[in-house]
């Protein structure tokens, strides 16, 4: 009988520290884009596995009731739709730092949402 991964998200794979975020943000990153997200990510031999971080502009959604839900929407497609891309990440023998930017000035559906991360997660698959 084959156990299916677990859809969490601990702690463990947030990007929290001020020092993995500049190093995300300066130097080498790369990054792809699915409107209305673009995902900036870059290679890290600190962090095994992948790191995340998730940011909706203040200037984009003046409540605060909007920007977490948007955050919401895109840390639980991430959750249910990230086991092929961390495998993809172990078998390079790197961690992988990865901030998911919200652009647009419009909420969308959830499934939307859903739907972009996952052709993110491909891209970034890709360009591994």
């Amino acid at each position: 009988m084959t156990t299916s991964p677990r859809n969490t998200f601990k702690k463990s794979e947030r990007l929290c520290s001020r020092i993995l975020i500049d190093c995300l943000f300066q130097g080498d990153s790369r990054s792809v884009s699915a409107f209305p997200i673009r995902a900036v990510f870059t290679p890290s031999e600190e962090v095994s596995g992948v790191s995340i971080l998730i940011s909706v502009p203040k200037k984009r959604f003046h409540h605060a009731v909007d920007r977490n839900r948007v955050k919401r929407q895109i840390r639980e497609a991430y959750r249910k739709n990230k086991h092929q891309f961390i495998e993809q990440v172990a078998q390079s023998g790197k961690g992988l730092l990865v901030a998911f930017l919200y652009v647009s000035d419009k909420m969308e559906s959830t499934e939307y949402i859903e739907k972009r991360v996952v052709r993110l997660l491909d891209k970034m698959g890709e360009a591994l």
